[in-house]
């Protein structure tokens, strides 16, 4: 038997039985007395009761009565009822509402009794490790399932991060086949008439040849670091670096860039600067990133002689700045989509030069990043308007 103290309640309404109970079984049992099924009643919601002895006839409640009282409020308590009587439509009323483990008939003896005690809370503690084992192996089964569960989810995710990267992989690969194959191809007949030009070739013919190698330079360059930022950016590795700096500077610098483009255009790069320099917080690559996409974009669009004109304006706690061509325009549809990133439409521009579409995609995305807004405003035949915005220090 287990080594377990077992709490035992008898209840009978002769006071002698009581004693003689407790005196036979108080060395192996802690013993509960109770002279009627009440007095049991306060007792057994009081105590830790494991096994209940009731005698059945008592006044005021019969053993049965008390047993069909706690069947339902204490079910894991063994039942033993004691009877004079051997009726037997007694004895099947208690094992049928009760579910007594056994019933005896009095005078009961004391060796008997010991041993049906004992078998009694061995099967209740063996009952109680069944339910106490049962609960354990329910709860690594869910411990089990959990982790199945979190496995799987963890499986899904780098399922999903292996298809994203391999979109991302085609994408690059995708670009780099084509878009960045032409301006490299271009370079590439640009170095070899080179070779072949006369020695007291003029000037004004260097030139030439010196602004379309710079154009095709400057389109392979933007391409990478568009391509750059992008995988960063799908890849998550790409972190926003906000400091505070004077806008007027990285305006000119980016226009004195794509100088060169425009004038092969006959183009004109203007700028409406603030009457004051202001110090604007952003991140310097992303803001140098967008602008050089927005003028890329107008100069790409816009045809001979046309106007490109960068306008800075304060709004608020931002700083608005607008890059408006007289280009060819978009359609109302063109617009709207514009910036999803479902949409991989992309216009050749006036002279045919080729985009990948990412350009505006990434301006979006990183003017986000920094709690600005992009948007443009555009008509067919009388050009486009990007305007974007950046907190001002």
């Amino acid at each position: 038997m287990s080594e377990v103290r077992h709490s035992i309640l008898y209840i009978d309404d002769e006071q002698n039985n009581l004693i003689v109970f407790k005196n036979a079984f108080f060395r192996y049992y802690k013993i509960f007395t109770a002279l009627s099924g009440r007095e049991g009643l306060k007792i057994i919601n009081k105590e830790k009761i494991h096994l209940v002895i009731t005698d059945q006839k008592m006044p005021g409640m019969t053993g049965v009565e008390f047993l069909e009282q706690i069947v339902q409020t204490h079910p894991a308590t063994i039942r033993i009822i004691l009877t004079a009587y051997s009726d037997i439509d007694f004895i099947m009323r208690a094992v049928n509402k009760c579910g007594i483990y056994r019933y005896i008939l009095k005078p009961w003896d004391t060796r008997e009794l010991k041993i049906v005690i004992d078998n009694a809370l061995e099967n209740y503690q063996l009952s109680r490790d069944k339910q106490r084992l049962i609960h354990n192996l329910e709860e690594m089964n869910r411990d089990l399932e959990q982790k199945v569960k979190d496995r799987t989810r963890e499986l899904d995710q780098n399922n999903q991060d292996l298809i994203k990267i391999n979109a991302i992989k085609d994408k690059l690969f995708a670009i780099i086949s084509h878009d960045l194959r032409q301006p490299l191809l271009s370079l590439g007949v640009f170095l070899e008439v080179l070779k072949k030009l006369p020695d007291n070739l003029s000037q004004n013919k260097w030139s030439q040849f010196h602004a379309k190698v710079s154009t095709s330079l400057q389109d392979v360059t933007n391409l990478l670091d568009n391509l750059l930022y992008w995988s960063q950016a799908q890849m998550g590795n790409r972190e926003i670096d906000k400091r505070q700096f004077k806008i007027h500077e990285i305006i000119e610098k980016n226009i004195e860039l794509y100088r060169e483009s425009a004038s092969q255009k006959k183009i004109q790069l203007l700028v409406e600067l603030l009457e004051e320099d202001v110090t604007v917080v952003s991140d310097e690559n992303v803001l140098n990133l967008v602008l050089r996409n927005l003028l890329n974009n107008a100069i790409k669009y816009t045809g001979q002689n046309g106007e490109i004109m960068v306008i800075l304006q304060r709004e608020n706690t931002n700083l608005k700045i607008s890059v408006k061509d007289t280009g060819v325009g978009m359609e109302a549809n063109q617009v709207n989509r514009l910036f999803e990133k479902e949409y991989h439409g992309s216009t050749p521009g006036t002279l045919n030069e080729k985009g990948t579409g990412l350009g505006l995609k990434l301006c979006k995305e990183f003017i986000e990043q920094q709690s600005g807004t992009i948007g443009v405003e555009s008509e067919i035949g009388k050009g486009s308007s990007f305007t974007f915005t950046v907190p001002l220090a």
